[in-house]
């Protein structure tokens, strides 16, 4: 049992790393309940159409964090090995990935974005017509305005990124607690029209993102640059890359970027089957989905936690430490998701009273959020295994356990349990979401051979 506690130092480090990012994933996901709050307080037409536009987004979000996770894995190990040239190689890599899934995306949702919304707008049984037009406008609206942000979005990413690979948590942290208090203010302002603006509702949630996402990537640019961060300097100016090192990069990158994509679209698809049970079903999930990402943030902050200090330490070279800390770092997340999952399931009963909802949407909100209660920790743990499997740079291994995995056995559950049976949607949503126990058993399987355990500076060195 002793090989999975840490001493009171090891705990204190895994704090000074997880602690800032948990803030401010905590500060922005609570902002973002209160928006949702506020978008529901229109209508049920309404949560559904930002939560369908918020789903797309999702995905974009993970395109970018997938394409820029490659040369995030050898900034970390670069950083253990203070390496300092090949670290600002590895920072303009992420500069072209990161400007490539920004194009592609931006075309993308401007081509696609009305049926894209649509095929999350199919009305409740017995309603006329097929798919519901409030949601469909309400969706287009919000969608559109945050397409064009989407540069804005990069910079984030790109910079947020590599300051937590390289332990300034703090700065993502300051920068995302100020966007996240801009982003409340501007939509009491916008959404309702109050203190004089203009009342644009879900247009006006939209634009308070945009903004908020502005003054977040300004903050970052600046710190990033007044203080010279190593990462930083000379960027530009001599804008180099080693093509041996930028063919390795890549090759990590597409495997990372192709799992971060199948899985983002397989969530998407569950999404999508369930949505086919209605609108009042899809609304209870974006209610389900608001509150229980709250409590997400705890096993975010400990993945990344996982990502940094193994990475750092294999870059170090200190492989043994690598492997004792990630069996440490597990079993942790496993504990502390156990408490978390506690306390979901206690205000789940109330959380929906928040929303203008019907009380059928609030019962399935509720049962849904107890479900993720229950397995709130495998879901954590899956997540750690998937950080230490990718700290090692064993990318195929982790398209293997975590999108193939996806594809293979929950989307074609969801698929034929939404569409092809009359069973209850909980029962429908309890059996998709509990395959992630066959998940976890696998993953500790990979995790126990310890092949990801690897200094890739020096396999690097080796080719």
């Amino acid at each position: 049992m002793k090989k999975f506690i840490g001493s009171k130092a090891f705990y204190r480090e895994v704090l000074a790393i997880v602690l800032p990012i948990m803030l401010q994933q905590g500060i922005t996901t609570f902002v973002g309940l209160l928006d949702n709050i506020m978008v529901g307080n229109l209508n049920e037409n309404a949560i559904g159409g930002v939560a369908a536009a918020n789903q797309i987004m999702f995905i974009v979000t993970i395109c970018f964090i997938g394409g820029l996770a490659g040369p995030g894995i050898f900034i970390a190990q670069y950083f253990g090995a203070k390496d300092e040239n090949a670290l600002k190689q590895a920072f303009r890599a992420k500069v072209i990935l990161a400007a490539l899934v920004t194009i592609i995306s931006m075309g993308i949702l401007f081509i696609f974005k009305e049926p894209m919304i649509q095929a999350f707008a199919k009305n409740d049984p017995g309603s006329e017509g097929v798919y519901n037009q409030a949601v469909i406008t309400y969706g287009v609206q919000y969608l559109t305005i945050m397409a064009f942000s989407l540069p804005v979005l990069a910079v984030i990413q790109l910079y947020a990124s590599t300051f937590r690979e390289i332990r300034e948590t703090k700065v993502p942290m300051i920068a995302g607690i100020i966007a996240v208090l801009v982003n409340l203010v501007f939509n009491y302002l916008l959404i309702f029209g109050n203190l004089g603006f203009p009342k644009l509702e879900v247009e006006g949630a939209a634009i308070a993102t945009v903004i908020s996402r502005v003054v977040e990537t300004s903050i970052l640019l600046f710190v990033a640059y007044k203080n010279k961060m190593v990462f930083a300097q000379g960027i530009f100016s001599h804008f180099h890359i080693e093509r041996k090192r930028f063919i390795l990069m890549v090759k990590k990158t597409l495997p990372l970027l192709a799992n971060e994509l199948l899985w983002s679209s397989s969530v998407l698809v569950i999404m999508l089957a369930y949505a086919q049970r209605g609108t009042s079903v899809y609304a209870a999930f974006a209610i389900s989905s608001a509150v229980s990402n709250l409590f997400f943030i705890v096993f975010g902050a400990l993945a990344t936690g996982i990502s940094v200090m193994v990475g750092n330490e294999l870059g170090a070279n200190q492989i043994e430490l690598a492997k004792e800390n990630a069996r440490k770092l597990l079993a942790l997340t496993i504990m502390v998701c156990i408490v978390f999952g506690v306390l979901l399931a206690i205000i789940a009963p109330f959380a929906p009273y928040l929303y203008n909802v019907s009380d059928q949407v609030r019962t399935m909100a509720t049962q849904f959020m107890w479900v993720v209660a229950s397995l709130m920790w495998i879901f954590a743990f899956n997540a750690g295994i998937f950080f230490v499997l990718r700290a090692g740079g064993m990318v195929v291994l982790t398209f293997l356990f975590d999108s193939t995995f996806a594809w293979l056995v929950a989307v074609p559950l969801a698929v034929i349990l939404s569409i092809y049976t009359s069973l209850p949607i909980l029962l429908v949503y309890i059996i998709v979401e509990g395959v992630s126990l066959i998940k976890g058993l696998i993953g500790v399987q990979y995790v126990k051979a310890g092949k990801w355990a690897r200094n890739l500076a020096h396999h690097e060195n080796a080719n």
